[in-house]
Parts: C-alpha cells; sequence; structure tokens
C-alpha cells in the first residue's frame, strides 16, 4: 500500500471526491480499494511516472511533497483524503497559524487594515496563511512579509501563477522563508473549481479564519463556512456584507484588531 502514490492519484486523476473519501477510509483500514480496470491502468501509469514528476517539480525549484515527506503528515490529518503538494520555499510551521481572506475588489481601507493586522500577527509569532489572490489576499501577504515570512496557497500549477502580476511577490514570499504552495500540478490553469479545493486547505491548515471585509456572494465566505465545518475559529470585521451575514448568524467572533484573534488563539488547546 503505497500512500504517497495513492495521495497523487487523488491530485491528478479526475476520480469522484465521495469515492476518494471512501478510498482512503478502506486504506487507512488496512485494505485496498476495488478499482475499474481504467483506474488500475491510471493508477499504475502514474507510478511509473512519480520519478518524472518529482523532476518535473526540481527543475522549477520546488518539490513535490507526498505522505511520509518531513512535514507533510501532520498537514494532511485534517484532510478527508490526503493530496500532493507542489512547494516553493517552506511549508507552514508548527504553532498558530491563521488564513486571513476577503475580497478580491476590496476597498483601500481593507487593505491597508489587512496589511496592518497581518504584520502585528506575524510580529507576535502567528504564521499568516492566504490565497494569493487580489485585494484583501495580497494584502496580508505584504503586510505579514513587513515583519517576517507568509504562506500562500494557490489556486493553479506552478507553470500558472495567479494572478500574474503576483509572481514577484511569490517570490518575495519564498526568499523570506515562507512558500508558495499549490496542490495542483505544474500545467494546471486556474479554474473556477479549484479554487474551493485551495480554500479548503487554507481552512484545515489554520487554528482560524479572519474576514476581513468581503461581498455576500465572496469566496472567501465559503473558507469561512469550511472552517467552521472543521471546529476552527472564525473571526470578521463588521461592515461588509459577508461579514455581517456571518454575525446574523452568531456564527463568528467580532474582530476589531488583531489583539482580538490573539487573545482566542492564546486560549485555545495546543
Amino acid at each position: 500500500m503505497d500512500l504517497a502514490l495513492w495521495a497523487l492519484a487523488f491530485t491528478v486523476l479526475d476520480w469522484p471526491e465521495r469515492w476518494k473519501a471512501e478510498a482512503w477510509t478502506a486504506l487507512q483500514a488496512g485494505a485496498e480499494p476495488t478499482l475499474t480496470a481504467a483506474q488500475a491502468q491510471a493508477l499504475a501509469r502514474l507510478a511509473a511516472d512519480l520519478p518524472r514528476r518529482r523532476q518535473e517539480a526540481f527543475d522549477r525549484g520546488a518539490r513535490l511533497l507526498l505522505p511520509g515527506d518531513p512535514g507533510v503528515d501532520t498537514l494532511q490529518a485534517p484532510l478527508p483524503y490526503p493530496v500532493a503538494l507542489w512547494v516553493r520555499g517552506t511549508l507552514p510551521p508548527e504553532g498558530r497559524r491563521i488564513a486571513i481572506v476577503g475580497s478580491r475588489v476590496a476597498s483601500r481601507r481593507g487593505r491597508e487594515r489587512t496589511r496592518a493586522w497581518a504584520k502585528a500577527l506575524t510580529e507576535a509569532g502567528v504564521a499568516v496563511i492566504s490565497g494569493l489572490a487580489r485585494g484583501i489576499d495580497g494584502a496580508a501577504h505584504a503586510g505579514a512579509l513587513e515583519a517576517g515570512p507568509t504562506w500562500g496557497v494557490l489556486g493553479s500549477g506552478l507553470d500558472h501563477p495567479y494572478p500574474p502580476e503576483h509572481a514577484p511577490l511569490m517570490d518575495r514570499m519564498v526568499a523570506a522563508g515562507g512558500g508558495v504552495i499549490t496542490p495542483f500540478p505544474p500545467e494546471a490553469p486556474p479554474r473556477k473549481w479549484h479554487f474551493p479545493r485551495r480554500n479548503w486547505l487554507l481552512a484545515a491548515w489554520s487554528d482560524g479564519v479572519l474576514v476581513t471585509e468581503a461581498r455576500l456572494r465572496s469566496g472567501s465566505l465559503i473558507t469561512a463556512r469550511l472552517a467552521l465545518d472543521l471546529g476552527k475559529e472564525l473571526w470578521v470585521v463588521p461592515g461588509s456584507e459577508g461579514p455581517d451575514a456571518l454575525l446574523e448568524e452568531g456564527a463568528a467572533h467580532v474582530c476589531q484588531g488583531p489583539g482580538d484573534v490573539l487573545a482566542v488563539l492564546r486560549d485555545l488547546p495546543r
């Protein structure tokens, strides 16, 4: 039972989500999932292709990390099934981590607030992760970089950094000791259905999610709800549609500054 190969298969092969979760449950119980002939052939081709995939990552200044590789298993633990990770730089460290997310079309005030708070949280020893998108995500990464490293999760492969204008930001993140991580192979372009998987990782890898500004129909709210489903903390800044809706539901902490985040994090069990 090669768990590393299965993680790569779950990532790059077009198998149903529910089937992947059920297959992983079977593998953990020591059983081999029942495969169709086509699935078995695809898995065999993938096994033969694994050395090329690792070299492909190396050629891009990255690593292909699979279960069993250093630092990977703790990040895979909260997921319903493991995934392959292409990583430039480092993985998010052990310790407190917070995902800061929000609107791509953010106000100047929202961006400035996010940048200042990300810097303060990084100074306090909290690892800031975000999704490398325009607007709030970019401001979170930029603010964290003023105080230390930060980590971003892409919704595309390394050959298609998205948005393309954030390629220099990604280089700075790697140079500062942080990382750019993606669960998509290098050739994968940004697709609409990729971003929920990106959001899933942000929620799973953080102690909680902070939404600083968002519209009502926003991918940030997907990340927020995923965090709640996973039993994580959720903070929102009042004053925009998405956070106000979450507050009306009674689902989130009101956040007026980074101190509100740190106060909750201090009381969480390690």
